[in-house]
């Protein structure tokens, strides 16, 4: 199995980064390597529901939200379909986002947690476009929280 993570401190208060997080409908809102997004099986709030991504390279990927807690500030996705004909098979692709809070500062901060696990054919290609698709995150959510 793959793994690969990545995290990135903000400073604003967790709840904030977590209200972002959560709605598993809006990550074209935030991450720039996602063109559109929209949920089947909705709403978006509810385990199994699919959010379908298209990306800046033209593909299309599908992910079920599989854990989402309000509590812990953690969500948790799979992918359950790629583009056809991709060049690169992913298989067994899981994922999970969980913000934390900072309490050892004077100002509110809070710390995002990203990683992903995964078995490819091609785990240079796909361990490089998943740490790209999290930096472009990363710099996305810092973006919306400051408008």
């Amino acid at each position: 199995m793959i793994t690969v993570q990545s995290e990135a401190e903000f400073e604003v208060a967790a709840d904030a980064l977590w209200r972002l997080v959560r709605a598993f409908d809006a990550m074209a809102s935030w991450n720039p390597s996602v063109r559109k997004s929209r949920i089947e099986d909705g709403p978006p709030d509810r385990i199994g529901c699919l959010r379908v991504l298209e990306f800046d390279d033209g593909g299309t990927w599908t992910h079920r939200l599989t854990g989402l807690s309000d509590e812990d500030m953690r969500l948790q996705y799979r992918i359950v379909a790629g583009p056809p004909g991709a060049p690169v098979v992913l298989r067994d692709y899981r994922a999970e986002m969980l913000v934390e809070a900072l309490t050892d500062r004077a100002q509110p901060a809070c710390r995002l947690h990203w990683q992903a696990w995964f078995e490819t054919d091609q785990p240079e290609v796909m361990q490089a476009r998943a740490r790209q698709v999290f930096a472009a995150g990363f710099e996305g959510l810092r973006r919306a929280l400051v408008t």
